[in-house]
């Protein structure tokens, strides 16, 4: 996957590309969106679109990559680490909506680059990362609480229910009742 770049004119060129597709999307769908109507909203030709992104979707996903890494390099240096996060993703709200609205495995594929090594069961990691992508953007769309009401919930919602709603579903019952 393509970065943002160091060189200050391309990575100038990146950032107007993705507010472009950004107004874009106030107005259709990503599935719809076309390199030409970046190009046209951004006033860059389609060849430096191309230079600097493989296609509309990798502008998302460069985009989020670009600020995750923010945030892990950020985090580190907070005593709070989920009121950080709920803070951090504040500032970002917009991205993750948009993300969340038009394709949300955008949000866990990104999730899971950064923590594919952390886990050497593929099912932890899906699990993870199928949490927090799904947090992120019902908190995202949602845009009724803060990040404060955010580290009270989930923090009710881990501490005192994680096993039983990671446990409790249809596929376990059928599993003990064959079993039974």
């Amino acid at each position: 996957m393509v970065e943002l770049k160091k060189n200050k004119k391309a990575f100038e060129s990146q950032v107007k590309i993705y507010k472009s597709l950004r107004r874009l999307l106030l107005t259709k769908p990503l599935a719809d969106i076309k390199v030409a109507d970046i190009s046209e909203e951004s006033g860059i030709s389609r060849s430096s679109f191309y230079r600097n992104f493989q296609n509309v979707v990798e502008v998302l996903e460069v985009m989020l990559d670009y600020f995750y890494n923010r945030y892990l390099e950020e985090r580190w240096d907070q005593a709070d680490q989920l009121l950080f996060f709920f803070k951090y993703w504040a500032n970002h709200r917009d991205l993750i909506s948009i993300i969340a609205k038009q394709n949300e495995t955008i949000l866990k594929d990104c999730l899971k680059r950064y923590d594919k090594n952390a886990y050497d069961d593929p099912f932890t990691l899906d699990i993870k990362t199928s949490l927090i992508s799904s947090i992120l953007c019902m908190w995202s769309i949602n845009k009724k609480y803060t990040p404060e009401d955010m580290v009270k919930l989930t923090s009710n919602v881990l501490n005192k229910r994680n096993l039983e709603i990671l446990l409790t579903n249809e596929f376990n019952d059928k599993i003990n009742k064959k079993e039974a």
